[in-house]
């Protein structure tokens, strides 16, 4: 199942295929939003990398009542994955249980129209996703498949959007940095205008080098996982402790990425740090938002391409500001309160 997603976010399919689908679904979103009017950046973020899972994982459109009735069913699902299971009518763990029951059907009805098509040779060139990598490439089961589908619309919906919320959340405080970023992706769409290109490609990428110390300093901050599950294989002694196999650890992330020991006062947003270069190599163990080792996130890559896409117009188009004071929390996943309420201007 990890080397189905590895495969599909591999280097080469980001650069030809996903790089250009992110951001023409950021525009999508941007293009929709509106002067003068409050709206949640946070809603707008998740509506992002929802279609774009979306899209990706099963050929859905963003827009069609098929995509929005998905969407709502899986918001639904997210309020439940953290309550108390209390399976009764009406809390939100059974709403949660009936939601996930119907993403599940939603995802084995593609997949039978997706075998009909195969059988008769019908299957379009488009429907080239992760559904249809699943089905041609392996001999996963008809259930692991839709696990796998379920679990990567969850892993690559719910945290990345947090992840943009709340860089927009961090740059919205922070001008300074919202000019430089802004500089740096002028220089890009100057460097496109001269050349007369349309669309970013991998080259302008990888020059929004600020962006990335933007993203690190999101990532770090935010943690927006800040721990992970872990099953010990065998007894082993840490620290004077004796930890004996078959227990579960939590390693924290947030406990190193907020270490004063390792970063200058790790609770301000300062994407400069990340600039010089004793951060620049930092080692996997003093920075992890994605996990480490062979269990580091498959999706990594494709996040981090998202934000950076997303901020690239979100700067050379708008200027924002909150439209009422709102604040990050975890409980225990990282959420808004009010959902990050901005208001957007137009830039001239």
């Amino acid at each position: 199942m990890r080397m189905i997603s590895l495969n599909f976010m591999s280097n080469a399919r980001l650069r030809s295929y996903l790089l250009p689908e992110v951001e023409r679904h950021a525009w999508l979103v941007l293009g929709s939003w509106k002067e003068n009017s409050a709206f949640s950046a946070q809603e707008e973020a998740k509506k992002f990398t929802f279609n774009l899972m979306a899209k990706n994982i099963m050929s859905m459109n963003p827009g069609e009542p098929e995509t929005e009735k998905l969407r709502r069913e899986y918001i639904t699902f997210m309020k439940g994955v953290v309550s108390a299971p209390l399976n009764f009518p009406g809390t939100p763990y059974w709403k949660a249980l009936k939601s996930r029951s119907t993403i599940l059907k939603v995802i084995e009805l593609k997949m039978n129209e997706r075998f009909q098509k195969m059988s008769k040779g019908q299957e379009r060139v488009e429907e080239d996703d992760l559904l249809g990598w699943a089905l041609k490439q392996s001999s996963l089961s008809k259930e692991q498949i839709l696990d796998l589908l379920l679990s990567l619309l969850f892993a690559g919906h719910e945290t990345s959007s947090m992840a943009l919320a709340l860089a927009i959340f961090f740059l919205e405080d922070c001008p300074k940095a919202v000019q430089e970023l802004r500089e740096e992706h002028l220089e890009i769409a100057s460097r496109k205008e001269l050349k007369e290109e349309s669309g970013l490609n991998w080259e302008d990428y990888k020059q929004m080098e600020f962006t990335q110390c933007v993203i690190n300093e999101t990532l770090r901050l935010g943690n927006v996982v800040k721990f992970v599950h872990r099953k010990v294989l065998h007894d082993f002694r840490y620290k004077g402790y004796d930890i004996p196999c078959g227990w579960k650890i939590l390693p924290v992330f947030a406990a190193v990425h907020l270490d004063s020991s390792l970063y200058d006062d790790p609770h301000q947003f300062n994407p400069w740090r990340w600039q010089r270069s004793s951060l620049c190599e930092t080692t996997t163990s003093n920075f992890m938002p994605y996990g480490g080792g062979p269990r580091l996130c498959a999706g990594s890559e494709l996040a981090k391409l998202e934000m950076a896409v997303f901020l690239h117009h979100l700067v050379l188009n708008f200027r924002w500001e909150l439209a009422e004071p709102d604040q990050a929390f975890a409980h225990p996943f990282v959420d808004f309160s009010k959902g990050l309420p901005i208001k957007v201007h137009k830039n001239t």
